[in-house]
């Protein structure tokens, strides 16, 4: 199973947006478009449509000028992974026909619809306990360690 582009962007968006608040800032400045996008190589326009999902479900807030950009809406610790899928995908479903059962012929009938929607439901449920600060401390532990030298 793939996690969507749009989830993985989302989560990465905001882990870098925690990053700019954890930086010592009382209130944290706006972060610019250009700025999230060539730190964590997104497409600019791409990025655009998922910080205006992530805004409208009130995970960032926006703004637009020279001035600029974005910031967090709350902080790391209220939001979870599982909020961003929620605002820019709605679904883990692992197969189509859990999200479309009506597009399926065999969906009456199918043993293995049940599965695999109870494997998007452990899923998110494990997401929901998942925080970006939890994310944004691991990749500023793993940021901070040099990487190790070998000598041949």
């Amino acid at each position: 199973m793939l996690v969507p582009m749009k989830v993985d962007y989302g989560v990465r968006t905001l882990v870098y947006l925690a990053q700019q608040d954890h930086e010592g800032q009382e209130h944290p400045e706006f972060t610019s478009t250009s700025d999230i996008a060539r730190a964590q190589h997104i497409p600019e326009p791409y990025l655009l449509r998922i910080c205006s999902e992530l805004q409208k479900s009130g995970l960032v807030e926006s703004r637009r000028g020279p001035q600029g950009g974005h910031k967090l809406a709350k902080t790391a610790d209220e939001i979870s992974v599982s909020d961003v899928v929620n605002s820019v995908d709605y679904s883990l479903a692992p197969i189509d026909c859990v999200e479309e059962p009506a597009d399926c012929r065999l969906s009456g009938a199918c043993s293995q619809r049940e599965l695999w929607s109870d494997v998007e439901t452990m899923l998110l449920e494990h997401l929901s306990k998942v925080r970006i600060s939890e994310l944004m401390n691991q990749q500023m532990s793993m940021a901070s360690v040099s990487p190790v030298q070998t000598n041949f």
